[in-house]
């Protein structure tokens, strides 16, 4: 990986992503692009002229990502990365696939807030926006405020059901090489015999992770398929989480629930999601 998209809004959180996508690059190259977008609508206070506002909203996105690079560079100061910043007007996830598309992106990082009401919520908006509207590039998320700790255990959840390009699997290898870590592949059991397409698939994931210590799981289904991602997490001691968009998939659709049917899904581990495209 060697383009990173970071968006920021200069939050606690925002930054605490940042400084988690530099780690976990670890002695890598690679070029790091801090992404602000601001919208024209948002009303600061005591300005009513619009011109006046649109210039003070492009200069206080400039200042912002000025700051967050000054301090991206104390904090990582023998670093081989590179950092460009770019300052937005519009819609965040229209920015996000225009800039994918100009900077050649290899991962987007996100930071993951949630909901600060009901904070089991498992992501916040803006993140469930890009994850349905991105369909280009992998997205890294990662919760609000946590220590970084070297993925030493990764899981990659799957049905086995849809054929993809192993491909797109690249960035959770690359992560694995970086710090030598496990793959734990996690099926969760629905039927009592697997079809063709899935014993396909899951041959085709044990050459593609052959040279990493890796094991197929299986759990029960329980409840949920929530339930049961949450307890192999907590079973296998999870690091990171890696899934797939697929249409119709389980991703897919609890991403386009309701908020209130999302809640048992709560993670405090980064997790990496992988596009799909027919």
């Amino acid at each position: 990986m060697k383009n990173i998209l970071v968006a920021t809004d200069f939050s606690s959180n925002a930054y605490n992503a940042l400084f988690h996508a530099t780690r976990l690059l670890g002695d890598s190259p690679g070029k790091f692009y801090l992404l602000h977008v601001y919208d024209e609508n948002t009303v600061l206070s005591g300005l009513k002229d619009a011109v006046l506002e649109s210039q003070a909203l492009a200069d206080q996105s400039i200042d912002g990502l000025r700051e967050t690079y000054h301090r991206i560079k104390r904090d990582r100061p023998d670093s081989n990365y590179d950092f460009e910043t770019l300052s937005v007007q519009g819609d965040l996830v229209v920015a996000i696939e225009e800039t994918i598309q100009e900077k050649n992106i290899d991962l987007v990082v996100m930071g993951n807030s949630g909901c600060s009401e009901m904070k089991a919520i498992f992501l916040g908006s803006n993140v469930l926006r890009a994850i349905s509207g991105i369909k280009k590039c992998p997205i890294l998320t990662i919760p609000k405020e946590i220590d970084f700790n070297p993925p030493k255990a990764i899981s990659f959840v799957t049905d086995y059901k849809s054929n993809f390009d192993v491909e797109l699997l690249e960035p959770l290898r690359f992560i694995a090489r970086q710090f030598n870590s496990k793959i734990r592949i996690m099926h969760i059991n629905e039927e009592e015999t697997f079809t063709e397409t899935q014993h396909m698939n899951r041959g085709l994931f044990l050459d593609y992770f052959s040279d990493f210590d890796h094991t197929l799981n299986w759990m029960p289904l329980f409840k949920s398929k929530a339930t049961a991602i949450q307890g192999f997490l907590e079973e296998m001691n999870i690091d990171l989480l890696v899934m797939v968009n697929y249409e119709h998939s389980f991703l897919e659709k609890i991403s386009r629930e309701p908020v209130i049917k999302r809640i048992a899904f709560d993670l405090d581990i980064p997790f990496l999601v992988i596009p799909y495209e027919d």
